[in-house]
């Protein structure tokens, strides 16, 4: 008696989506490594400040490696991937979108704190891989970084210091030539620059079907 093959197979569009999802966390790529900035004004900043000028002088970055599972659950903040938030977000976020293609929820997509683009580049793939051209993917960032804590902010975010850390105030430029860098750069997407407060109350988006949210302070 010949067994018959019960699991699944992935369709076409599953595994274009699997292969970008790799490729925006570089899990597709062997080694993952995470850049060692200390915060500014820290006792780590002044020590390591003169191997930074050496470094920068060469096009030189210090690095740790990282093993692979801590990239997979976004815990670490890698040095050239397009995202920080690790394979299990993406695999939720990417049944979010399928979901919503599948059960016609009317709207839009949006992510609020992008960074280097990547969850927006995984909506924008998810609209392509299934034949979506009505919807539009909004990219709304600062592209500046993080604001300082005012006066009324919890201790935490005073502490943790998020808006000294250059690396995460990646320019709307690069974020764009990543959009283009997947062949997703179009009409169907759509940029918000500027704090949150100033950009969202205004923004020119009439519904929304799945919303992320990854803002701070």
């Amino acid at each position: 008696m010949i067994a018959r093959e019960t699991a699944r197979r992935a369709t076409p569009e599953e595994l274009y989506l699997d292969l970008v999802k790799k490729c925006l966390t570089r899990l597709g790529f062997g080694e993952t490594y995470h850049q060692v900035v200390p915060p500014k004004g820290t006792l780590m900043w002044a020590l390591y400040a003169p191997a930074r000028a050496l470094f920068r002088s060469r096009d030189l970055r210090l690095v740790q490696r990282f093993p692979a599972e801590v990239r997979a659950d976004g815990h670490d903040w890698p040095v050239d991937a397009e995202t920080m938030i690790g394979i299990k977000r993406l695999d939720h976020l990417q049944d979010c979108a399928v979901d919503v293609l599948r059960s016609g929820t009317p709207g839009d997509l949006i992510e609020t704190g992008v960074w280097r683009g990547g969850a927006t580049i995984l909506m924008r793939a998810v609209l392509k891989a299934y034949g979506d051209v009505s919807r539009v993917v909004w990219v709304a960032d600062s592209f500046a970084g993080l604001p300082p804590p005012g006066p009324d902010a919890p201790e935490s975010d005073r502490r943790e210091r998020l808006w000294t850390f250059s690396q995460l105030a990646v320019p709307v430029e690069e974020v764009r030539r990543n959009f283009a860098r997947y062949g997703l750069l179009d009409d169907q997407v759509r940029f918000l620059q500027g704090w949150f407060k100033d950009t969202l109350p205004e923004a020119p988006i009439e519904r929304l079907a799945l919303l992320r949210l990854d803002g701070d302070m």
